[in-house]
């Protein structure tokens, strides 16, 4: 018997020593000086659902690596009819979009009044409560039925966390102008400068000149060159990386990006070939969109940009009705070593990934959000090409 259970004492020691042996070799396999951000778009739909399970990932992960912050590429809610988590909320039975061909789900003053707060209480209060810092990008559906201003006073908190203003404080002392709350920002944070475009009115057409908008204006490209031209002058920015709503033109998903009319195209290309001249003086880059949902890697490999291909993903995972047959919600988990080199994945959250949404409605959100909400995009949509658009590179 005595022998029995040393046997068992001597067991349960190296199950404890193999636990706290893979632990440590687990940080081991960190490099020393790493350290972490996750990026993703469009929650609307079922982001109720998704992001606090996104949130809950990361607040794991925070226990083990460095993690900065959650970066939100825009489209927090539909705006232009109901969300199926708002809608389930309110009345369970409540059939959602892909499943009802009635205008039952057409936004009411009601809906519109509570989006932005519910998008604050649900999905952006569980990064906080776990005390990961949330930034904001504006996305097309931000502009529906609100306009920027709006949208401005909405989440001027998130416009004017300290490391904006900050950085907008030290780029007035290099001439670079930048308005309070503007909707295209950034700030560098150890060493890499994160840049947030605003795209989101490409479906739109300017009252004044009654073209189509252009995605970025010309002040917009102005201090985009600007930052990017002090980056490269400023050998502590060892790394670049650029979030915005719509994909540059020429992508994996050009049929629904910037290439929707020339005068977009024409201006996300001058954005790429300024991303260009950044990497060919040796900063390492990274391009984020979301926009379509869907998570694709390789987003700037493409016949079109052969020669010219920037690292660029579209993480559109972060609750919008997905544009493939296989639903995948999740971000993207991206390491940044001590040389600036980066090193993205996606990671994955599942019906099962905690919180768990209770009662009849948390049951029917979950089944519809991870088995119906998806809807293929159609193949014939319009969008322009290089040999459409005569584009200044200027």
């Amino acid at each position: 018997m005595r022998y029995a259970r040393l046997i068992a004492l001597i067991g349960c020691c190296a199950m404890l020593a193999g636990s706290w042996s893979g632990a440590k070799s687990l940080e081991a396999s960190k490099p020393a000086g790493s350290w972490y951000f996750a990026v993703s778009g469009d929650s609307r739909d079922c982001g109720d659902l998704i992001m606090p399970k996104i949130a809950s990932s990361l607040a794991a992960k925070r226990k083990q690596v460095p993690l900065k912050f959650y970066w939100h590429l825009g489209d927090f809610r539909a705006l232009y009819r109901f969300d199926c988590d708002m809608a389930k909320r309110m009345d369970p039975p409540k059939k959602c979009a892909l499943e009802s061909k009635t205008d039952e789900l057409k936004p009411t003053a009601e809906y519109l009044q509570a989006a932005w707060p519910d998008f604050i209480e649900h999905q952006v209060k569980p990064f906080e409560q776990a005390g990961i810092p949330v930034y904001l990008g504006i996305g097309n559906h931000e502009t529906i039925n609100r306009s920027r201003d709006e949208f401005r006073f909405a989440f001027r908190k998130w416009l004017t966390q300290p490391a904006i203003t900050a950085q907008r404080k030290t780029d007035a002392k290099k001439k670079i102008p930048s308005q309070d709350s503007d909707t295209y920002f950034h700030f560098v944070l150890k060493g890499v400068d994160f840049i947030y475009l605003d795209n989101s009115t490409i479906y739109n057409i300017d009252p004044v000149t009654k073209k189509p908008d252009p995605g970025f204006s010309a002040d917009q490209l102005k201090w985009l060159d600007a930052i990017l031209k002090a980056d490269e002058a400023d050998k502590s920015v060892k790394a670049v990386i650029v979030g915005m709503h719509a994909a540059l033109p020429e992508s994996f998903s050009r049929s629904h990006a910037m290439d929707k009319t020339c005068e977009s195209f024409c201006n996300g290309k001058r954005a790429y070939g300024m991303l260009e001249r950044v990497r060919a003086r040796g900063k390492q880059l990274l391009v984020l969109a979301s926009h379509s949902h869907y998570v694709e890697p390789n987003a700037y490999d493409t016949p079109e940009l052969k020669g010219h291909v920037l690292p660029g993903w579209i993480i559109g995972t972060a609750g919008a009705e997905q544009y493939r047959l296989e639903i995948k919600y999740g971000y993207l988990l991206v390491e940044v070593k001590p040389d600036g080199t980066l090193s993205p994945s996606f990671q994955q959250v599942n019906r099962d990934s905690i919180p768990l949404v209770p009662g009849e409605g948390g049951t029917q959100l979950t089944h519809y959000c991870f088995d119906k909400n998806k809807r293929l995009p159609d193949p014939n949509e319009k969008h322009v090409t290089g040999k459409e658009c005569t584009c200044d590179r200027n």
